[in-house]
């Protein structure tokens, strides 16, 4: 599965960019968060890279590039519409990272419409009604 994200443009409000400006100027003041977050980061032919726990490097990428990875993975040639952790899982294992992974792939698959059309229902069992008498 071939996805291109190369045509990425870094928006000012892109999660990256502390990061990235980090990295790159790193004697210039910048929060501790942004210093103690860039230590996981390094950047690699001009993008950003993650390095994971598992020693794989993974591309970072934003909101635009995400969000046409997720709908690749999901609905896409090979899509079986995963759920969202194995969405996630999938996408981790194509090289992409985000910030926002997890809940991003699972708010992704609770919104997808043929998903719901062809879930099974799930219904509670009848139980009877119980009167609650106030003493």
């Amino acid at each position: 599965m071939e996805i291109d994200v190369n045509s990425a443009i870094i928006t000012e409000d892109d999660w990256r960019n502390p990061i990235i400006n980090y990295l790159q100027y790193p004697t210039l003041p910048s929060e501790k968060r942004v210093r103690i977050m860039a230590l996981n980061y390094l950047m690699w032919n001009g993008d950003l890279v993650q390095k994971s726990k598992d020693e794989v490097l993974l591309k970072c990428i934003g909101k635009k590039e995400y969000m046409k990875v997720m709908g690749e993975t999901h609905e896409g040639i090979y899509g079986a519409h995963q759920g969202g952790r194995k969405m996630c899982w999938l996408i981790r294992r194509y090289g992409y990272f985000w910030l926002t992974m997890i809940k991003d792939c699972i708010d992704y698959s609770k919104g997808c419409e043929a998903c719901q059309r062809h879930d099974p229902i799930q219904q509670a069992h009848l139980v009877p009604m119980n009167l609650v008498v106030k003493p």
